[in-house]
């Protein structure tokens, strides 16, 4: 893994009793009991759940966070560093806890009977457990890169947002001057992103698709891509007509999203779409 993680450590939690279904620990940085810290995770949450009416979904220390996602009989919670995009961590987390549902709780039962019928055997779960260690390595990529499959499904998916926003009324010469202010704006990042100096911009879009994945490290890809689609949302809204650009994003862009949603929370693109389209 990265030595740069950004998940330090998972535990999927009984809630009440506190007792530990699943307990993960992915670096030497998480100087933590596994199974003491358990007890109080889930007192935490039941104090915040009880004493404020509202739900808790992160907390905070020094150094890291804390992330929960739970349902009525479990809490998953998982340790991150801060650098983690937090759209992506719960997105994770509410994945695999929909997949222990649907993998570990037997159609002719359900959760409540399965943890009253579990007398703690630690090996109960270590399916769902390497499920999980799965799911983790797919995330922390050797050398901060992901596999060029991941790297471009990022590709596809913003290029898709940079068509989309281009389809934006107002006619061609509009276009053109969007073209040419992106231009402007995107000549200061080819220090920072060497491989962006030969990536067409036109008025059909950005072609990212010809940014070659297997020569760029993953972070350094999407640190561009988020920062193109930020600029190009800039460049579009200050040429056209609040209403143009309204019209685009609910006629191109956000049918996309719908269409392709779950790739986009996936890759926490969905984050970048709210904060520098809306």
């Amino acid at each position: 893994m990265s030595t740069k993680q950004s998940i330090l450590g998972v535990w999927l939690i009984e809630r009440g009793s506190g007792r530990n279904l699943v307990a993960k620990c992915y670096s030497d940085a998480v100087k933590l009991d596994m199974d003491l810290i358990a007890p109080f995770l889930s007192a935490t949450h039941t104090f915040i759940d009880k004493a404020s009416n509202e739900t808790l979904k992160t907390v905070d220390t020094e150094t890291n966070r804390y992330v929960w996602e739970a349902n009525d009989h479990l809490l998953f919670v998982m340790v991150v560093s801060k650098a983690a995009r937090l759209g992506h961590m719960r997105f994770m987390l509410e994945y695999a806890l929909n997949e222990f549902m649907k993998k570990e709780v037997p159609p002719d039962s359900d959760v409540a009977t399965l943890l009253k019928n579990w007398h703690g055997a630690p090996g109960t779960f270590k399916n769902f457990g390497r499920f999980v260690d799965e799911l983790v390595t797919q995330y922390e990529a050797t050398d901060e890169s992901l596999v060029a499959g991941k790297s471009m499904d990022c590709l596809e998916v913003y290029s898709h947002l940079f068509r989309g926003i281009m389809k934006v009324k107002g006619g061609k010469k509009k276009k053109e001057t969007i073209v040419k202010r992106m231009k402007g704006f995107t000549e200061p990042l080819l220090d920072r992103y060497p491989f962006l100096l030969k990536v067409p911009i036109d008025i059909a879009g950005i072609e990212v698709l010809d940014i070659d994945v297997n020569t760029v490290a993953y972070q350094h890809l999407r640190d561009s891509l988020e920062e193109l689609l930020r600029l190009l949302g800039k460049a579009v809204r200050e040429i056209v007509t609040p209403k143009a650009y309204k019209d685009m994003l609910f006629d191109y862009v956000m049918p996309y999203v719908k269409h392709d949603i779950q790739r986009l929370q996936t890759y926490a693109i969905l984050d970048d779409v709210v904060r520098y389209l809306f």
